[in-house]
C-alpha cells in the first residue's frame, strides 16, 4: 500500500472523528441536562412537602404531592436508565477502537520488524554502494540513490506512526476506562434513586391509608368540590362568551374575534402567540400538581375529574403575576370560593383563581409580570395552589405548552 494511502487510512481510523460518537455525545449531554432539571424539581417538591407536614392534616395537598413526586422519580429513574444505555453504546464503540487500534500496531510492528530483518540481511556498507555503482548510467545510479533514501525515511515514518499509534491506544484505554467508571456512577445513582421512589411510594401508600381512614367526609368534600368547580367554570365560561359577544359587534362570523380588535390589540395578540412556551409562571415558585385534561382523583382512582387548566402548588400567600400585557376584564366571587381574575390579551385571555388581597380592579391595564394579587392561604398553612387558565376566545388551551419550562 502505498505510504500516503497508507497514512490517511490510519487518520480516518484514529483519529476519533466518529459521528456515531458525537451523536451519542450530544444525547447524553441532553440526558444529564434533563436529569439536573428532575432533580431540581424534586428538591422543589420535597420542600413544599416540608411544609404541609404539619399544616393541613385533612387536605389532598400533600397526596398531590406525593404523587407528583413517584412521577418525577420514575422519571429520573428512567432518564438514568437511558444514560446507561448510551453509556453502554459509548463503551461498545470504544472497546472497538480499541481492538482495531491495537491490531493496526501489531501491524506496524510486524511491518517495521520485516524491515528490520530485510536490512540486517542486507547489511554492509558497500552493498549499497555497490548496487548504485552498478547501474548502467547517472539516472538510474540517482533513482536508486533516491530509493535507498526513501526506504530511510520510510522506516523513520513506520516508527514515528507506531509511537504515535501506541499513544492514541493508550487514550482511548484510558477513555474506556473513564466510560466504565462513569456508567459505574449511574448504576450506584439509579439504585439510590430507585430506594428514594420506594420510600416516597410508602409515604404515599400511608397518606392514602390515613386519608381513607376519613373517606365519608372526604367523598362528601369532593362532592361539593365539584358543584362548585362545575358552577365556578359555567360562571368563567360565560363571561368569557359575554367578552366575546361584546367584541363581535360588526363580524359577520360570530366566532371571529380577533378580526374585531383593535391594531394595538392585535398586536398583543399576535404577541402572545409569539411567545407560546416563553410565558412566564403566575407565581415565582411552584410545581404543577394537577394536569390540563382529565385527572384522576389522588384518592379514589375511579373518579375522573376535568380541569380546564392547571392547579400550581406554590408557597404560602405568594404573589400572583400577569404573564403578559393585556387588561382586568372581570373580577369574579363565586359563593364559597375566592377571587378569580380575568386578563385579556387581544384574543386571548388568562384566568387566575384562588386569590384575594388583588391589587388590580377592573378596567386597569396590566404589564408583563404585574403581581396583581395573592394566593389563597388556609390559615396556619404554608403552601397554596393557584388554578391557571389559558383560553383563546371560546377555546381552552393547555397552560403548560404555553408557560416556560422549568
Amino acid at each position: 500500500m502505498p505510504f500516503r494511502i497508507y497514512c490517511l487510512c490510519l487518520f480516518f481510523l484514529f483519529t476519533g472523528v466518529w459521528t456515531p460518537g458525537d451523536a451519542i455525545a450530544q444525547s447524553r449531554q441532553k440526558l444529564e441536562e434533563q436529569r439536573k432539571k428532575t432533580l431540581q424539581e424534586i428538591e422543589e417538591t420535597s420542600n413544599f412537602l416540608k411544609e404541609t407536614q404539619q399544616s393541613q392534616k385533612e387536605s389532598l395537598e400533600k397526596l398531590n404531592l406525593l404523587t407528583t413526586q413517584v412521577e418525577q422519580y420514575g422519571r429520573l429513574i428512567n432518564g438514568i436508565s437511558a444514560e446507561i444505555s448510551y453509556a453502554d453504546r459509548q463503551i461498545g464503540e470504544t472497546s472497538l477502537r480499541v481492538r482495531q487500534m491495537s491490531n493496526e500496531v501489531d501491524k506496524l510492528k510486524s511491518e517495521y520488524a520485516q524491515m528490520v530483518y530485510h536490512a540486517y540481511k542486507n547489511r554492509g556498507r558497500y552493498n549499497k554502494l555497490v548496487y548504485v555503482l552498478s547501474a548502467k548510467d547517472f539516472n538510474e545510479a540517482y533513482r536508486r540513490m533516491k530509493y535507498f533514501q526513501q526506504y530511510s525515511e520510510y522506516r523513520k515514518q513506520q516508527v514515528t506512526e507506531i509511537v504515535a499509534t501506541q499513544k492514541r491506544l493508550k487514550e482511548t484505554m484510558d477513555q474506556l476506562a473513564e466510560q466504565k467508571v462513569g456508567k459505574e456512577k449511574l448504576l450506584a445513582e439509579q439504585r439510590k434513586e430507585s430506594k428514594k421512589l420506594e420510600s416516597v411510594k410508602s409515604d404515599q401508600n400511608k397518606e392514602v391509608d390515613r386519608l381513607k381512614s376519613q373517606e365519608r367526609k372526604l367523598r362528601n368534600q369532593l362532592a361539593e368540590q365539584q358543584r362548585e368547580a362545575q358552577k365556578l367554570q359555567r360562571e368563567i365560561e360565560k363571561l368569557i362568551a359575554a367578552e366575546t359577544k361584546k367584541r363581535q359587534k360588526t363580524s359577520s362570523s360570530p366566532k371571529n374575534l380577533y378580526d374585531n380588535l383593535t391594531p394595538e390589540e392585535r398586536l398583543v395578540s399576535n404577541n402572545f402567540k409569539d411567545n407560546k412556551g416563553r410565558l412566564p409562571w403566575p407565581t415565582e415558585k411552584g410545581i404543577i400538581t394537577s394536569y390540563f385534561g382529565i385527572n384522576s382523583h389522588p384518592l379514589y382512582k375511579d373518579i375522573k375529574i376535568p380541569n380546564n387548566g392547571i392547579d400550581i402548588t406554590t408557597v404560602g400567600s405568594s404573589n400572583v403575576r400577569a404573564i403578559f400585557e393585556g387588561e382586568v376584564t372581570q373580577i369574579l366571587r363565586i359563593q364559597g370560593e375566592n377571587l378569580i381574575v380575568l386578563l385579556r390579551h387581544g384574543n386571548y385571555i388568562t384566568v387566575y383563581q384562588n386569590m384575594i388581597d388583588l391589587s388590580v380592579k377592573r378596567g386597569d391595564k396590566v404589564k408583563f409580570k404585574d403581581v396583581i394579587g395573592k394566593v389563597y392561604t388556609e390559615k396556619g398553612a404554608k403552601t397554596a395552589v393557584l388554578h391557571f387558565e389559558i383560553w383563546e376566545e371560546a377555546n381552552k388551551l393547555n397552560p403548560e405548552q404555553w408557560i416556560i419550562k422549568k
